[in-house]
C-alpha cells in the first residue's frame, strides 16, 4: 500500500473514530482515549530509535516534558506579552501570541527534536547499556533545569487556564473533544511517520544498525548520521505528544512531567506488541492503554505499573518478539503460501482468550479482597480461568500440542463462571451472556478439522489392509 493511501485511510479511520467518540457523549471517554492516544504517539516514537534502531531510550519522559513545557512558556508569553517582550529584539513576536495549541504542538517538536539531535551527538558513539544511562542522566539534567526555572513555575508547577469550548468553522467543541481530536490527527501522523521510515531506504538502514552495526559500518551504512535522524525524529514526535498536556490537565510540575510512568510505558508498549513494525507499538498502547485505564476505575490507578511490569516481563522471557512478532510467527508456520480460514480461527481465537485471560484478572483481583467468603472464591477461580486463557493463547500462537484441549477447556470455564455470574445477579446481564455466546463460538470454531489436524489432532482414517 502506497503511503498517501495508508495516510488516507488512516485519517478516515480517525474521523469516524471521532464522530463515534463525539455521539458516545461521555467526557471519560474522551479523557482516557486522549490518555491512550497519548501513549500510542509515545511507543511509536519510542520505536524508532528503540525498536528499529535497537537504542535503548530511558529519557522519553525529558522529551515528553520538554513538549509540556514548551507550551506553558509560550502560554505564559502569550498572557502577558507586553510584560516579556517589551523593549527586547523579540518584540515584534507579540502580535503572534497568543499562539494556538496546534503551533504549540509544532514548535514542541521542533524543541524536543533539537534536543534529541543534541543528545545523540553527545551520546550516540556509546553503546547499549551505556547509551540507555546517558539517556537516563539526560533526563535527570533537564528536570533538574526546570526545577530551577522560574519562568514556566520551577518546582512550584505552572497552571493553564483553557477555553471551555472551541469553535471549528461550523463546529463548535469542548475543549477535551477538541484535545482528543487533535491527539487523534497526532497519533495518524506518528504511524504514518514511523511506516514510512520503515519501508523506505532508511528503514533498512536502520535495520543494519539494529543487527550488527560493526557490520553496517563496515559495509558503508552511514551510521551516526542514521542514528541523529532517528534522535530528532522519536524526541520530536515525543515533544509533540506532550505539548497538548497543560491544556489537559491544567497544571503542570516536574515531577508528573518527567513521571516514571511515561518512560517505562512507551518501553513496555513496542515490547509487548512487537518492535520491529509500526504495528506493534500501536497494538501495544491500545492494549496496555486500555488495561491501564480499566485497572483504574476497577481497583486503583497505583497498579498501573505493576501491570505493565508484570506483561513486561512475561513476554521478555515468553514471547521477546511481542504480540505482533508471535502472529507472524504462526503465520509463517501455519500458513506459509496465503492466509487461510483456519489461520484466521486459530489467531481470532488466541485475541479472544488473552483479551479474556487479562480482563478476567484485572476485574477478579477487588473480588478476593472481599470479606464474603463467596465472592472471594469466584474471584480466586477468575483469576486461575485468566490464566488458563493466557496460557492458552500463548500456545495456540506457538502451535503446542496441549494447547487445542487447553483452550476448550478454559473457554468452558469460562463460560461456567458467566453463567454463575449470571445465576447470582442480574447485573452485566449482556456482557455475561455476550461472553458465553462468544465462548460457545470459539469452542465450536476449534473443532474445525483444519484447527484440530494443526495441533497433531489427526482424524482417524480407515487404512487398507493388503491382502
Amino acid at each position: 500500500m502506497r503511503s498517501w493511501l495508508f495516510l488516507l485511510i488512516a485519517l478516515l479511520v480517525a474521523a469516524a473514530v471521532f464522530a463515534l467518540a463525539l455521539l458516545a457523549r461521555n467526557d471519560y471517554l474522551l479523557f482516557a482515549g486522549f490518555v491512550v492516544l497519548q501513549y500510542v504517539v509515545l511507543a511509536t516514537a519510542w520505536n524508532i530509535l528503540g525498536g528499529y534502531c535497537g537504542y535503548v531510550n530511558f529519557g522519553t519522559a525529558a522529551f515528553f516534558a520538554m513538549g509540556a513545557y514548551t507550551t506553558v512558556a509560550f502560554h505564559k508569553l502569550g498572557a502577558n506579552p507586553g510584560r516579556y517582550l517589551s523593549d527586547t529584539p523579540f518584540e515584534f513576536l507579540s502580535v503572534l501570541l497568543p499562539l494556538s495549541v496546534p503551533t504549540l504542538v509544532v514548535l514542541g517538536g521542533i524543541v524536543s527534536g533539537t534536543v534529541g539531535f543534541g543528545m545523540g551527538y553527545l551520546t550516540l558513539r556509546l553503546r547499549g547499556v551505556f547509551f540507555a544511562i546517558a539517556t537516563l542522566a539526560m533526563a535527570v539534567v533537564l528536570q533538574t533545569v526546570v526545577i530551577n526555572w522560574d519562568f514556566v513555575g520551577g518546582s512550584r508547577g505552572a497552571y493553564v487556564i483553557r477555553p471551555d469550548r472551541v469553535t471549528l468553522g461550523p463546529m463548535s467543541l469542548t475543549y477535551i473533544e477538541y484535545l482528543f481530536g487533535l491527539m487523534l490527527v497526532l497519533a495518524v501522523f506518528g504511524l504514518w511517520v514511523a511506516r514510512l521510515i520503515e519501508r523506505s531506504r532508511m528503514g533498512l538502514g536502520f535495520a543494519t544498525i539494529r543487527d550488527d552495526e560493526l557490520a553496517a559500518e563496515a559495509s558503508g551504512v552511514p551510521t551516526l548520521r542514521l542514528k541523529l535522524i532517528a534522535t530528532a525524529v522519536s524526541g520530536g514526535l515525543m515533544g509533540m505528544a506532550g505539548a497538548p498536556l497543560p491544556y489537559y490537565i491544567g497544571y503542570v510540575e516536574p515531577a508528573a512531567a518527567f513521571g516514571l510512568p511515561y518512560a517505562v510505558n512507551s518501553i513496555a508498549m513496542p515490547m509487548i506488541g512487537g518492535t520491529t513494525s509500526w504495528v506493534g507499538p500501536l497494538v501495544g498502547a491500545v492494549l496496555l492503554g486500555t488495561l491501564q485505564q480499566i485497572a483504574t476505575v476497577t481497583i486503583s490507578s497505583v497498579v498501573n505499573l505493576l501491570i505493565v511490569g508484570v506483561l513486561l516481563v512475561a513476554f521478555v522471557i515468553a514471547a521477546p518478539v511481542g504480540i505482533v512478532g508471535l502472529m507472524q510467527e504462526f503465520l509463517r508456520t501455519a500458513a506459509p503460501s496465503r492466509l487461510n480460514l483456519r489461520s484466521i480461527v486459530v489467531i481470532a481465537v488466541a485475541s479472544y482468550s488473552f483479551l479474556v485471560g487479562i480482563l478476567g484478572i484485572i476485574f477478579n483481583i477487588p473480588a478476593i479482597q472481599t470479606a464474603n467468603l463467596g465472592l472471594a472464591g469466584m474471584g480466586a477461580f477468575g483469576i486461575i480461568v485468566g490464566a488458563l486463557n493466557l496460557t492458552a493463547a500463548y500456545g495456540l500462537l506457538k502451535r503446542q500440542g496441549w494447547a487445542h484441549w487447553l483452550t476448550t477447556s478454559a473457554l468452558v470455564a469460562s463460560v461456567a463462571l458467566a453463567a454463575t455470574h449470571l445465576w447470582l445477579s442480574a447485573q452485566g446481564l449482556g456482557f455475561h451472556a455476550g461472553m458465553i455466546a462468544v465462548a460457545v463460538v470459539a469452542i465450536l470454531l476449534l473443532q474445525m478439522r483444519g484447527v484440530k489436524e494443526l495441533y497433531g489432532h489427526h482424524p482417524s482414517s480407515t487404512v487398507p489392509v493388503p491382502a
